[in-house]
C-alpha cells in the first residue's frame, strides 16, 4: 500500500519547508509526496522546484497550477492528482509526526472497509511545542474515546460529529476511490 501525501501550496515559505521535512522524516517509507502549487502568481515557483529537487527523492514531486486555482479547486486537483491507496491532504502550516504513515497503513490493512481513517492528533504551536487552544479543547472533550482503534460509521458517526466537529482534516487519510467519488464540492471559496 501506499499513501499520497499531497500538499496543497500558495507559494513557498518556512511553514511549507517543514511540511515537507515531516513527511521526508517518515518511519514507514510507503509515501510519495506532491506539492501543488497555485501560487502561480508569487513568481516563487522556481525557488521552491529547485529545493524539491535538491532533495534528491523520487517520491516527491511539484506541480504548478497554470493559472491560480484558489483553495477549492487547488484541493480538488490534489484529488484528482492522486493514485495511492490512502490520501492524505496536509496544510502548508502541518506536520507529520514520524509514525504517520505507518499508523495509517496499519489501520487501513486492519480495517479494510474504512472510507478513511483518522489517527491521533498532537496540536503544536509556531514553535513546534504542544499546544491545547480552546477550539482544541472542545475538540477533545467531543472525540470518542478510544483505547487502540475504533471502526465507526453511519449514524453513530454523525450524532458524535455534530456533538463537535473532533476531525483534524490534515491528518485524514482517505481511500483514493472514496475521495475521487466524493471530492470537493465545486463553486465555493473554501473547501466544503
Amino acid at each position: 500500500m501506499l499513501v499520497d501525501v499531497m500538499l496543497p501550496a500558495y507559494g513557498d515559505g518556512p511553514l511549507l519547508r517543514e511540511a515537507v521535512t515531516s513527511v521526508m522524516a517518515q518511519t514507514d517509507p510507503s509515501w510519495r509526496l506532491t506539492v501543488v502549487d497555485d501560487g502561480v502568481d508569487l513568481g516563487q515557483g522556481d525557488e521552491l522546484a529547485r529545493w524539491l529537487t535538491a532533495l534528491g527523492d523520487d517520491r516527491v514531486r511539484y506541480l504548478v497550477n497554470e493559472r491560480r486555482l484558489g483553495i477549492n479547486r487547488n484541493f480538488q486537483r490534489c484529488a484528482t492528482e492522486a493514485t495511492g491507496d490512502l490520501v492524505v491532504i496536509l496544510g502548508a502550516d502541518d506536520r507529520l509526526q514520524p509514525h504517520y504513515v505507518a499508523a495509517v497503513l496499519e489501520a487501513a490493512r486492519h480495517e479494510p472497509t474504512a472510507a478513511w481513517i483518522h489517527p491521533a492528533v498532537q496540536v503544536v504551536d509556531e514553535r513546534g511545542g504542544p499546544v491545547l487552544p480552546p477550539a482544541d479543547r472542545i475538540k477533545r472533550l467531543t472525540a470518542p474515546r478510544v483505547s487502540g482503534r475504533r471502526l465507526m460509521g453511519g449514524e453513530a458517526l454523525a450524532a458524535s460529529l455534530l456533538r463537535g466537529n473532533w476531525m483534524y482534516f490534515p491528518s485524514v487519510a482517505f481511500r483514493r476511490p472514496e475521495l475521487q467519488r466524493h471530492g470537493f464540492r465545486a463553486g465555493h471559496d473554501i473547501v466544503l
